[in-house]
């Protein structure tokens, strides 16, 4: 992944956005400690029973537009994409924990996530990268080429994440 960034520090920043709100979702529901219900998310939710091809381009469109959030700090210095990360990281970490309150084991959490996640979290990562890019943009010399390359290695990570969403994930769920 390191080969399509120029500059390292950037990623970084956008990781440790995510993982930092990720773990403070995760201990503040667990902190809680309610029954594991996640208001909204009920049989009703759009998540819920997403399978198959319809699946896959629901997540693919849902993950596209998040990722398209996180871009568009490229165009006023990485402000809007500082706060989509903290939401996304602090939201997975929520749920997360609350899985687990409500009785989920870790393997399950695990099997329920890392599919494609493996795939999700870090095109999202990059699209945090691409955002916080508007922190240099507009006072260095910008190469395109490397800025597209990421951008189609993105888009190519989210639609094997939706994929494996859409048709592996609900196996585990």
């Amino acid at each position: 992944m390191y080969i399509f960034l120029k500059d390292k520090s950037l990623i970084m920043i956008s990781i440790l956005i995510f993982t930092l709100s990720m773990v403070l979702g995760i201990s503040l529901v667990l902190s809680v400690g309610n029954d594991g219900s996640i208001p909204g998310m009920d049989e009703s939710n759009a998540y819920i029973k997403r399978e198959g091809l319809s699946g896959a381009w629901f997540f693919f469109t849902q993950n596209l537009k998040v990722a398209l959030m996180l871009i568009s700090g490229i165009l006023v210095f990485g402000i809007t994409t500082i706060p989509i990360l903290l939401i996304n990281g602090f939201w997975l970490g929520s749920v997360l924990g609350s899985q687990y309150i409500s009785g989920k084991s870790i393997l399950d959490l695990f099997l329920a996530i890392v599919p494609h996640g493996i795939f999700e979290i870090p095109a999202l990562l990059l699209a945090g990268y691409l955002g916080l890019v508007g922190l240099k943009f507009y006072f260095y010399e910008t190469n395109w080429k490397r800025l597209f390359s990421v951008l189609a290695l993105l888009i190519i990570m989210l639609m094997v994440a939706a994929l494996i969403e859409g048709f592996l994930t609900p196996k585990y769920i």
